[in-house]
């Protein structure tokens, strides 16, 4: 009977000691899956918005020729002693966790119109911007509701980049960008309104709070 129980309490010894094994095991397995996920390069974003204050030259150079920039919902728009703050709410996008570089991507927009001699009106839409940090920034958007296009070059040079914590979320803040309108934005504005702007006009600075995705 004693050399029966210490045979057992060999063998239950022994399959405690397999137990532990296999669990370590598992636990190292699921450390390296999981390490990746949690050191992801990538990071979603869910909010909040961009907000562009217009250059005072080009807003009065556009008031001169009768467009108007108005906005587009779910855009507000906020009158300044010289120009004006357009507020473009984030949807969505992805960007590097640690460069930044990626997409973000906003609803409402920007809708040019100018009143006609016939008392009709022209217009250009500008609406659904897309911010892309890539090695040339650039700002792209739907143009009168139909192909996506490039419309402006963003200068991050002046950038400042914050990222912070609140109410136990995380958010980027990328102030003093600056948004420069591009050939075909030009090109598109001249050709609807009769303009004769030049190839390249500032159109303003841009401050973004962009939030991450839980």
């Amino acid at each position: 009977m004693k050399a029966k129980s210490q045979a057992l309490q060999t063998l239950s010894v022994r399959q405690i000691g397999l137990a532990v094994l296999a669990l370590a095991l598992a636990l190292s397995l699921w450390l390296v899956v999981a390490a990746p996920q949690a050191q992801a390069a990538t990071v979603k974003l869910d909010g909040t918005r961009t907000t562009l204050t217009t250059d005072p030259g080009t807003t009065t150079a556009l008031f001169s020729a009768g467009i108007i920039p108005l906005p587009v919902w779910p855009t507000p728009v906020v009158p300044t002693s010289d120009a004006a703050q357009y507020t473009f709410p984030i949807t969505g996008g992805a960007v590097d966790a640690k460069t930044l570089a990626g997409s973000i991507r906003h609803s409402g927009g920007l809708l040019l119109a100018q009143r006609t001699s016939t008392n009709g009106w022209k217009s250009l839409g500008l609406t659904s911007f897309t911010i892309n940090i890539t090695g040339s920034p650039n700002l792209t958007a739907k143009v009168n509701g139909g192909a996506r296009a490039e419309i402006a070059t963003l200068d991050l040079g002046s950038a400042k980049i914050t990222k912070f914590t609140k109410n136990g979320r995380a958010y980027v803040h990328i102030a003093n960008v600056g948004v420069t309108l591009n050939a075909t934005a030009t090109g598109a504005i001249n050709a609807t309104f009769g303009t004769s702007l030049p190839g390249s006009v500032k159109l303003g600075t841009a401050d973004v709070l962009a939030r991450v995705a839980r």
